[in-house]
């Protein structure tokens, strides 16, 4: 850095300031925040269809003559279905 002339392209300080961070590079921020947003939102997704198929599975339903005791058929159907 040259004497006298204040430079934005510096590396920061050893401090390690969150202010300064932040200022160096906003785009690293961003896409940490939109990396952490996409991975709550594939969590929720996970967690709610795990939820949707046990509730599926373990539901007794309306005997018929497919499934006589009112249970869903085949576990594997439900969960090679959601594949497509």
């Amino acid at each position: 850095m040259i004497e006298g002339k204040n430079s934005d392209l510096s590396v920061p300080s050893g401090d390690g300031s969150p202010a300064k961070l932040k200022s160096s590079n906003p785009e690293f921020f961003a896409q940490a925040l939109r990396f952490l947003f996409c991975f709550c939102g594939l969590q929720m997704s996970y967690l709610t269809w795990g939820y949707m198929q046990e509730l599926i599975m373990t539901t007794t339903f309306e005997p018929t003559p497919s499934a006589p005791d009112g249970r869903f058929p085949s576990a594997a159907f439900c969960v090679f279905s959601n594949r497509f």
